[in-house]
């Protein structure tokens, strides 16, 4: 399912994360309109239909269909956030889609971590599910996610000081969790397939993340001229729900000079 809003300038894919959908973006569409034709996508499994696989590689191969849908005369650029940003950057390794330029803002997934780093990301993790599988064990869904909020924006009760739309939307799919924390696909996430994508990719990580996150983000510092790390200051992972107008204001710096300084 995928949404445009007409807007000038290059096209501009929004792809959410986890316990989320395309409605996450209703805000920043505001602030990108003027400069970009934003379109936005739900995740299969993560909108009304619960059917067919669910995981990285899955959930790449719906975006690269998606991309080749998609007007090609105009730059596409791509941006997600957590699990979005490590579909996309699945996307990018398995299926090499014709796009200028993605941001992917704090992905997970530690297929470029080595040792003794991936111990470091293995304990973060531990602690940020642990609580999280517990109460999933035990059928109690809303508690589970409740959990994995708090871990996300690192504060108990970080997930009842949000807005009750912000609340409603987690709780709407607590459902994925079944998918989620028992996922059996095998991304080509690592260093020499990261090193080899041929477009420019900017990972942004908050200076105030998790462990986990910041490790995922650094472990591709230096593995091509294209890949670009930036640290976002003041930020966590929940950067993109808690300030729609500063993160659309980091994917404009990104992408509009850049599209700017296209030939013609």
């Amino acid at each position: 399912m995928k949404q445009i809003q007409p807007g000038s300038g290059a096209s501009l894919l929004l792809v959410h994360g986890a316990l989320a959908d395309a409605t996450m973006w209703a805000e920043h569409r505001q602030y990108l309109q003027p400069d970009f034709e934003v379109i936005t996508t739900t995740l299969r499994h993560f909108g009304e239909a619960d059917t067919g696989s669910f995981g990285l590689n899955s959930h790449a191969r719906d975006l690269a269909n998606l991309i080749a849908e998609l007007d090609t005369k105009k730059p596409l650029y791509l941006a997600g956030w957590s699990y979005g940003a490590d579909v996309l950057l699945n996307t990018l390794i398995r299926h090499n889609p014709h796009v200028s330029g993605v941001f992917l803002y704090e992905p997970g997934f530690p297929g470029c971590l080595e040792e003794p780093v991936m111990s470091d990301w293995q304990a973060d993790a531990e602690a940020m599910f642990g609580a999280v599988f517990d109460h999933f064990s035990q059928g109690n869904l809303a508690m589970a996610v409740e959990a994995l909020i708090d871990g996300s924006g690192q504060e108990r009760g970080y997930f009842n000081r949000q807005s009750a739309a912000a609340r409603k939307l987690q709780l709407s799919k607590a459902a994925t969790l079944k998918h989620q924390l028992n996922q059996q696909e095998q991304p080509d996430i690592n260093r020499a397939n990261i090193a080899a994508i041929p477009v420019p990719v900017t990972i942004g990580y908050g200076s105030n993340t998790r462990t986990l996150f910041r490790l995922a983000s650094t472990s591709t510092i230096g593995l091509s001229d294209l890949i670009d790390v930036r640290q976002i200051n003041g930020e966590g992972h929940m950067f993109p729900m808690e300030s729609p107008e500063r993160f659309s204001a980091l994917i404009k710096s990104l992408f509009v000079d850049a599209h700017s300084q296209v030939p013609g």
